[in-house]
């Protein structure tokens, strides 16, 4: 039956791409680019952090970004290489964990999407990762991200989901933990291989503070927080919001 481990994004990297084919990459990208225009800002050189298998980076190189993806998960990366491989475009994509992460040169532009944020658990974790998002900005350089808001994780029902396709069966069980105030996801999957199916196991958590939290560690890390967005508008977020969109300015000595 194949591994056991229950580290994510090891084995479900094989099928992310599959699950995750309703995933509006394509209207977040453009989303990001109007909050850029909104500011009168036009980055070269952009940051794609915990990229997974590259499909926002895949959008940025589209439109002729010049791109680097950072990702904690190997097997991630190595999807998001092929990808680009037979499309016939170039990035840089380094394996490295969101709160040490060290990449080549300074960018003028960081993104982070679909909530990767909220798998940093603690709030040193995201003070340490905002942390080594302005050491990788220039200079005026700007951070864009969104995260669940606690509204949205405590309202997720504990229910277990079942899909499949192609070469995959997948048992998605959503929990939360109220007093922790995480939300836990157990995949039980099956991939197959020739004529026998291999099992897989993983958890992914997540956890949401308070939005004024993390303004406060982003400005404790030196940025300027020019604006907290509800999803896909220019609404200020607020309590009914689920996916919040921060901006944050790398101040300019």
């Amino acid at each position: 039956m194949g591994a056991r481990s229950k580290r994510a994004y090891v084995h479900f990297a094989e099928i992310y791409d599959q699950v995750m084919a309703d995933v509006p990459y394509r209207r977040w990208m453009d989303y990001i680019q109007s909050i850029w225009s909104v500011l009168g800002f036009s980055p070269a050189t952009v940051l794609d952090l915990a990229c997974g298998t590259g499909n926002m980076t895949m959008e940025l190189a589209l439109r002729g970004y010049e791109v680097i993806g950072v990702d904690s998960s190997e097997a991630m990366l190595q999807v998001a290489r092929r990808k680009f491989r037979s499309q016939g475009l170039i990035a840089e994509f380094i394996q490295g964990d969101m709160r040490d992460f060290v990449i080549p040169k300074q960018v003028d532009a960081v993104i982070s999407v679909f909530d990767s944020l909220n798998y940093l658990l603690e709030p040193d974790d995201l003070k340490r990762a905002f942390q080594r998002v302005y050491a990788c900005l220039r200079d005026g350089g700007v951070f864009v991200f969104d995260v669940n808001t606690p509204e949205r994780l405590a309202i997720i029902p504990e229910l277990n989901h079942v899909m499949e396709g192609p070469g995959y069966f997948l048992v998605w069980g959503d929990s939360y933990d109220a007093r922790r105030k995480i939300w836990r996801v157990k995949l039980t999957g099956f991939l197959k291989d020739g004529d026998v199916w291999r099992r897989f196991d993983e958890v992914h958590r997540e956890r949401a503070f308070p939005l004024e939290s993390l303004a406060e560690w982003l400005r404790g890390a030196g940025f300027e927080v020019l604006a907290i967005y509800d999803s896909l508008n220019f609404r200020p977020a607020d309590r009914t919001t689920s996916r919040a969109y921060f901006v944050a300015r790398k101040k300019a000595p």
